[in-house]
């Protein structure tokens, strides 16, 4: 890169990370009720949360036994959401990456040639600009981004920090045995707003995704995305097809053993009971597929032979018995 760009690079790395480092000195202590009975001495339930079929909704989370079922449905609503937007954050900082800020709302989904009502002049001709293209001009299929990516070194913090975010909400974790927690969801956020404030100084506009995901200002209400989202207040937990009542605590549905391991599901108040558990996992089935095929095969196979087929059997070799005991073997003088 450009070695004039490595100083104010660096004092921009520095400065951030020393303004990371003052706020860690300055948070304020967690006084939750969740947080609260997770520091005393409680035993801790390990939650395997569920939203639909989706094994990339699924996480494992760790709470108190003793904790109210109310304060429970929120902090696993406020994961479940946070999650949500570590991934919708994530996917709109690769495309920042790789494609630059977002274009006006009346310019999204029109290439650069296309004339503007600013262009048309008073004698009824059409001015034509020349786009503005940088070093790093990359063009968005979309056409909703502006295509002036970022410097390269730039644009690898972006999408190395985006890479760590994804880490934290990929369905392996599930099957890593790894928990999922709130403040790690929350220094990914934290993480990427920093990549994003040292490659543009500045700031992006106030119409890019990135920006309105980090200022808490995204409007995805009525879309797909917005329909996963859920409201604290107006969802539930399911365990065993009960619902967690609110005014209980967890003890009184799975226990006080600190090993405990629960499989729950969150639903949207009124919505029903979700959907059982299958008997067998997903891999079973499609082993027990796998082998009841196999079997089918073979029974096609024996049906196909001829009835003197078993002759050329070993069994049914009359020598058999002779040859054993002369120690001689399966010895053929013809070719077979």
């Amino acid at each position: 890169g450009d070695k004039s760009l490595r100083t104010p690079v660096r004092r921009l790395v520095f400065r951030f990370r020393l303004c990371c480092w003052r706020a860690h000195l300055k948070a304020p202590p967690i006084t939750s009720p969740v947080a609260t009975a997770r520091n005393s001495r409680f035993s801790m339930v390990l939650c395997h949360v569920k939203r639909g079929d989706d094994e990339a909704k699924q996480f494992l989370y760790e709470i108190p036994a003793a904790t109210p079922c109310a304060d429970m449905t929120r902090e696993l609503v406020d994961v479940h959401n946070l999650r949500l937007k570590v991934g919708r954050l994530t996917a709109a900082a690769d495309e920042l990456a790789r494609h630059g800020p977002m274009k006006p709302p009346e310019k999204q989904g029109l290439d650069d040639m296309t004339p503007m009502l600013e262009d048309l002049q008073e004698d009824g001709s059409v001015r034509r600009r020349e786009p503005e293209r940088g070093p790093t001009y990359c063009a968005d299929p979309t056409e909703r981004r502006t295509g002036n990516a970022p410097p390269p070194e730039m644009a690898e913090i972006i999408t190395r920090t985006s890479e760590d975010a994804k880490r934290l909400i990929a369905k392996e974790q599930v099957q890593m045995k790894q928990l999922t927690s709130r403040k790690a969801l929350a220094d990914a956020v934290d993480a990427i707003k920093g990549a994003v404030m040292i490659a543009y100084p500045m700031g992006l506009p106030p119409y890019d995704t990135v920006r309105q995901i980090l200022d808490e200002k995204e409007e995805i209400g009525g879309s797909a995305q917005g329909m996963e989202v859920l409201d604290p207040d107006h969802s539930s937990v399911w365990f065993a097809s009960k619902e967690l009542a609110h005014g209980k605590v967890l003890s009184d549905f799975v226990g006080k053993n600190e090993k405990t391991k629960i499989v729950c599901k969150l639903q949207k108040k009124g919505a029903g009971a979700p959907q059982r558990e299958p008997v067998i996992s997903k891999e079973e089935q499609q082993a027990m597929i796998a082998h009841y095929h196999q079997k089918q095969n073979e029974a096609k196979i024996i049906e196909a032979n001829n009835d003197d087929d078993y002759a050329n059997s070993a069994w049914a070799n009359p020598k058999a018995l002779k040859n054993s005991f002369t120690g001689i073997g399966d010895v053929s003088w013809r070719p077979r």
